[in-house]
């Protein structure tokens, strides 16, 4: 069955048509001609050959809203302001395709090339192209030019690319929308993502259109896409997020229907609940007495049109549950789901159930073989977020919970609860905290180990617990609060001093002993996630210094203030692709002088930057919303850094965010000129810049920063050119961290402190010209390169809390 608009309420019958035969199209063609190669390994060509998908990339570019402009050797890309030239130098081997880790080779550390405003180095002796990928390559001089097809091989192939895609918000007000970035080579074996092991962490995200494997970030039910919110090191997250976050927010909800279901006994939802457990019956007769004489009414009963069609009923299913009495699970407020199946209020526990039984009897008749795949994603993108969320909490209830009825001996039915998975929690439970290097491990694995009849079942110890043991969890930032919570509950020695933390307050984190652990959420933990010996599990960062500023334990909040980053445009983000490609403006012929090949500095590296102290001082002003006599405090934090016996204290003032730079492939590449940037180790005067952000180009934010997205919508409009956020960025800031892990913490420091977020590109994976560009691509104007800390640091220095 193909069409699905009959199985619409007729509040919205006729928009969701329309949609289905445009929007839906444009969605999955020509939006995201990705799909069919995500997360595939790609074939490794000949090193001399054109690849295939950089083909197919020059010519969508060929059909790019920007005509090709006519290019000198003096002329910047269209989109940003004139600069002044950089060099070429010679450099390394360069790569001719994307391939897996398996076929990437380490960078090769050789003396730094001179670079733009920067200090100067002599040039590496110069050697045949193909085995050093030395620049100007074999055969050419500085002042020639490179054919299409030449540069297109020795420039593109390996190196990172970027595009953008924006999504106006289904069945919301004008101006709502949704922003994604991908990488054209992205697999598994490529990626800027953390892996989610074990599976159990998988839940902070959910695909209600695919299989759980279909991880596009346009096809998540939370938006941004939780999948995508965690970088390859503790503290950063990726491209496509840091991009989805300027999109609009959660719309307004809407509840359109005023159909109330027949009333039925608790008894009676549990029972048909039971029954679903092993699907929807066969005859459909069967199917339709039972949902219009049980659970609802047929508008066309008595007529001569009843509602036998499954795509009937789920109409009507989805107009019963678009009442404004029913739980609305979209809203943050309520996705800690245990607090309704698991309350000790019989009423609101009824009508959480009667809910439930709604919406699976939805997700069954949706997911049946009356509906190809096809038809069911095109009904699920168009539904209302109430009515989605519904279909997350109806999926993740019949994954996770079993029902069970039995008789007592006075013939009464009662009914319990099985986890099926509550072994897979407490697995992924006590690698959590092996993970973070919990100070308490052996209360812990006593107390998962359930031998001791005295003790409170897990699943029993608060509403979290029971959330996280039975895995009924709603994706999005609720999981990291609840696995957090449920490892403090089973640590009976942290007292009633970390009970106050929760996700609706995400700036916090607490001192536990001789550590400190912090949400991904505040920029304590990201600046700190670069230290040695941290690590960010399940939107955890720890085990962090101690701070004696701190009770022995403590839960704290932290103030901090939004970044001072330009925000993303539907422009900036349409036009990722055009402005950041690696050749540049497309042409005919490329002149070797316009490309150099960047390097950091891998020989004169400091190692005289340490961390002195982590500190905290209290708010004049406490916020009014504190929960009683012993909620947590609200905190100014800062790092006080030691180095050539001075102490360097940075504010961690500003929300700014450490995007995990994209792997490219056996660089470095070169660089197209225009990509302006400033190189600056991290001890030569990084500490006196205090105005980045008028030299790269910043201009102020309009007054009303947290207007509505259609008064911004407006602003946009009405907004001159060079207010586009890649206007904004005219020079990149490359902050040279290498060495010591507290290299990185303070160059991550020295962002939160000025408020500008950055690329953090470990020169192990990636090159300077691609971090660079990624940085152009994000509208970011820092990047700080790393080498994630030195091998001999391992864990020295960190406490094991043990004590």
């Amino acid at each position: 069955m193909e069409s699905t608009s009959a199985c619409l309420p007729t509040y919205c019958h006729k928009r969701y048509a329309e949609d289905m035969k445009s929007d839906i199209g444009r969605w999955e063609i020509s939006q995201r001609q990705f799909d069919a190669a995500w997360g595939r390994l790609p074939e490794v060509p000949s090193p001399f050959a054109p690849r295939a998908q950089d083909q197919r990339l020059m010519a969508s570019r060929q059909q790019a809203p920007f005509p090709p402009v006519p290019k000198t050797r003096t002329s910047p890309i269209v989109t940003r302001t004139k600069v002044a030239r950089h060099g070429s130098t010679p450099h390394q081997q360069r790569p001719s395709s994307s391939g897996g880790e398996q076929f990437m080779l380490p960078l090769r550390t050789f003396a730094p090339p001179r670079r733009a405003d920067s200090y100067s180095h002599p040039p590496m002796p110069l050697q045949e192209f193909r085995s050093s990928r030395r620049w100007p390559p074999n055969g050419y001089r500085q002042d020639d030019a490179l054919s299409a097809k030449v540069a297109e091989d020795l420039i593109c192939s390996g190196a990172s690319t970027f595009k953008g895609y924006w999504d106006n918000i289904e069945h919301a007000p004008a101006g709502y929308v949704r922003f994604y970035a991908v990488m054209e080579s992205e697999h598994l074996g490529r990626t800027d993502r953390a892996s989610f092991k074990p599976n159990a962490y998988r839940d902070i995200s959910l695909n209600v259109t695919g299989t759980a494997e279909s991880e596009f970030p346009w096809l998540s039910l939370e938006q941004p896409g939780m999948a995508y919110a965690f970088g390859k090191s503790a503290g950063t997250t990726t491209l496509n997020y840091w991009v989805s976050k300027w999109g609009s927010g959660t719309p307004p909800t809407k509840f359109a229907g005023n159909t109330r279901p027949r009333k039925l006994k608790l008894l009676q939802i549990l029972d048909r609940l039971q029954q679903l457990e092993s699907g929807l019956e066969d005859d459909p007769d069967e199917l339709y007495r039972y949902l219009y004489s049980t659970l609802i009414e047929d508008p066309e009963r008595y007529s001569d049109k009843p509602h036998f069609g499954i795509d009937q009923q789920i109409a009507d299913l989805i107009e019963v549950l678009t009442n404004a009495n029913w739980i609305d699970f979209s809203s943050p407020k309520n996705q800690v789901v245990a607090k309704f199946f698991d309350s000790p209020d019989l009423p609101k526990k009824q009508n959480f159930f009667h809910q439930l039984l709604l919406s699976v009897e939805l997700h069954l008749r949706i997911q049946s073989s009356d509906f190809t795949d096809k038809a069911k994603r095109k009904l699920i993108q168009q539904l209302p977020p109430t009515i989605a969320w519904n279909l997350a909490l109806a999926q993740r209830w019949l994954e996770h919970m079993s029902i069970t009825k039995s008789r007592t001996s006075s013939s009464q039915s009662t009914f319990s609860f099985d986890l099926i998975t509550k072994k897979r929690q407490k697995e992924a439970l006590q690698e959590f905290a092996e993970t973070l290097k919990w100070p308490n491990m052996d209360e812990i694995e006593y107390v998962l180990d359930e031998t001791d009849q005295a003790e409170k079942a897990l699943e029993d110890r608060s509403a979290d617990a029971m959330s996280w043991f039975s895995g009924i969890i709603l994706p999005g930032r609720t999981l990291p609060w609840l696995i957090m919570n449920s490892l403090i509950d089973c640590d009976r020695d942290t007292g009633e001093a970390l009970k106050y933390l929760t996700h609706m307050q995400p700036a916090a984190g607490f001192q536990y002993r001789a550590n400190t652990y912090w949400s991904f959420q505040c920029i304590v933990g990201k600046v700190l996630g670069a230290s040695r010996g941290v690590k960010q599990v399940a939107g955890w960062i720890g085990p962090c210094i101690y701070t004696p500023d701190l009770k022995r334990t403590e839960c704290v909040r932290v103030r901090q203030y939004e970044s001072q980053d330009p925000r993303l445009t539907p422009k900036d983000v349409e036009t990722m692709d055009v402005r950041t490609h690696p050749l540049g403006t497309i042409e005919t012929e490329y002149p070797v002088d316009d490309y150099e090949v960047p390097m950091p500095d891998t020989e004169e590296v400091t190692d005289l930057i340490r961390i002195e102290k982590l500190s905290f001082v209290p708010t004049k002003e406490q916020p009014s919303t504190r929960q009683g006599s012993g909620a947590p405090l609200l905190f100014d934090a800062a790092i006080y850094f030691a180095c050539g016996g001075e102490s360097w204290p940075m504010k961690l003032r500003y929300d700014v965010n450490f995007i995990n730079a994209f792997p490219c492939h056996q660089g470095p590449h070169v660089l197209f000129y225009d990509f302006q940037y400033k190189a600056i180790k991290i001890d030569d005067g990084l500490v006196d810049i205090h105005d980045w952000g008028r030299q790269s180009g910043r201009t102020s934010r309009p007054p009303s920063i947290r207007s509505s997205p259609a008064s911004k919508k407006s602003m946009a409009l009405t907004a001159a050119a060079n207010e586009l956020a890649h206007m904004q960025v005219t020079k990149v800031l490359a902050i040279e961290a290498l060495g010591v892990s507290d290299n990185e913490v303070f160059a991550r420091a020295w962002c939160a402190h000025n408020g500008h977020s950055a690329i953090v590109a470990n020169i192990k994976e990636t090159c300077m010209a691609c971090a660079i560009r990624e940085a152009y691509a994000a509208c970011v104007s820092v990047v700080i390169f790393t080498e994630g800390g030195k091998d001999t640091e391992k864990d020295e220095g960190v406490y094991d809390g043990r004590r």
